[in-house]
């Protein structure tokens, strides 16, 4: 009778893990550089997640909305951001000039902030800096970024990036040659990016 009831005891508890994990808000993330334009080099990326001081309240996690915060008016002051975190993984070769993440965050109106920098110059040259506000809320939220072009010392603010909302979650998908870049020195978020 023991047996069985170790036999149940486990059943319960996976069946429990599932049910929690299933009940969890994720956030997944793949960034790649433009493997053209990368070739022969090697990039170091990290990110860190920020947010508003003042968010929004959630109501409920799994109906869909569009935040009202205007993110390109908030200021340094108006924000507060995690440390930087580098890419799952880091050293496995498959994995040069990517970034990867996922982990559970609920990610409605964070700020995914990248920064880039040229592991393989021999002078150091300014990093180049990604700014994701994520505008839209989904229980389940995956962003895939690609075709990054490196362009020392410059700030790329993502404000539009394809949306396709699905059963399972949000898909937020963009191709970065295409995006308005900024001088580092010229955004009033210049701090916050180099803390």
């Amino acid at each position: 009778m023991d047996r069985i009831k170790k036999y149940m005891l486990l059943l319960f508890l996976f069946f429990s893990s599932l049910a929690g994990s299933a009940q969890s808000p994720y956030l997944s993330i793949s960034l790649k550089m433009d493997s053209a334009k990368a070739f022969d080099t090697r990039y170091k990326i990290e990110m860190k997640i920020c947010e508003p001081r003042n968010m929004t309240e959630r109501g409920d996690w799994f109906m869909p909305d569009s935040s009202k915060i205007d993110f390109t008016l908030l200021k340094p002051a108006d924000i507060t951001c995690g440390e930087y975190i580098e890419t799952e993984k880091k050293d496995d070769p498959a994995l040069f000039n990517q970034f990867k993440f996922g982990n559970q965050v609920f990610a409605w109106e964070k700020i995914l902030v990248f920064k880039i920098s040229n592991a393989s110059s021999r002078g150091w040259s300014p990093e180049m800096y990604i700014v994701l506000p994520v505008k839209y809320k989904a229980f389940v939220t995956r962003i895939y970024l690609s075709g990054i072009e490196f362009q020392s010392g410059k700030l790329m603010f993502l404000h539009a990036l394809d949306i396709l909302p699905d059963k399972s979650g949000l898909d937020m998908i963009g191709r970065l040659n295409d995006h308005s870049i900024i001088e580092v020195k010229d955004s009033p978020l210049k701090v916050l990016l180099e803390e």
